[in-house]
């Protein structure tokens, strides 16, 4: 239970979990990707100015084109934070666990920590394809993932939504040290954020309710 983190939004939680990070991690996105991964690194200082295409030189953009079925390869060299949008948006591709695995491998390779957005999961219908970066194994220790009810249950303006932090996920100091990212969460929830309002959080309880369900 205190690994779930209840929010007042998928893209709330997206926007503001970069703030766990030192602002010189290099920071990896899908292109194209969900603009709120891109934006709010750059307002965080991480990437420096636009040149003149729109394009960030501080940021590493891995491209989903037709031509790799919309699977971004593995970032060429180290980056710290990699944004991951499974059913994607805009693209609609969806991943297979093999993709999933390599990019487990690669953060716990990098010590990069994987930002998964699992807000579309509940349009996945095909069985071989995972509902969660945690059906991966090792993903608990390198991989935190936010959850939507916008999709499910038609919560867009109601506001609510839930991140899963791990307490096996760590972070790294520039000495090196691990520092649990959990510990992080838990203390910015507290210092910024009252939660979702309790009539809210009620009706996403009455989601999981049999008549709720259906």
């Amino acid at each position: 239970v205190d690994e779930i983190f209840v929010g007042d939004g998928g893209k709330s939680d997206s926007a503001n979990l970069q703030e766990l990070f030192a602002t010189d991690c290099v920071v990896a996105v899908m292109d194209p990707v969900y603009p709120v991964y891109a934006d709010t690194n750059v307002v965080a200082g991480r990437t420096g100015r636009a040149d003149a295409s729109g394009r960030y030189a501080g940021m590493v953009y891995l491209p989903c084109t037709a031509e790799n079925h919309f699977q971004p390869a593995l970032a060429d060299g180290h980056v710290d934070l990699i944004y991951l949008c499974y059913p994607n948006n805009p693209t609609g591709a969806v991943p297979t666990r093999e993709a999933l695995a390599r990019w487990v491998r690669y953060a716990r390779e990098h010590d990069a920590v994987i930002l998964y957005d699992a807000a579309y999961e509940a349009y996945i219908s095909d069985a071989d394809v995972p509902h969660s970066i945690y059906e991966i194994d090792g993903a608990r220790e390198v991989a935190l993932e936010s959850r939507s009810f916008s999709k499910s249950a038609g919560f867009t303006g109601m506001r609510l939504a839930y991140t899963v932090v791990p307490k096996a996920a760590k972070g790294r100091t520039a000495a090196g040290e691990a520092v649990a990212l959990n510990a992080l969460w838990t203390r910015r929830i507290g210092m910024k954020s009252n939660g979702a309002p309790y009539v809210i959080q009620k009706a996403a309880a009455a989601v999981y309710t049999p008549e709720g369900n259906k």
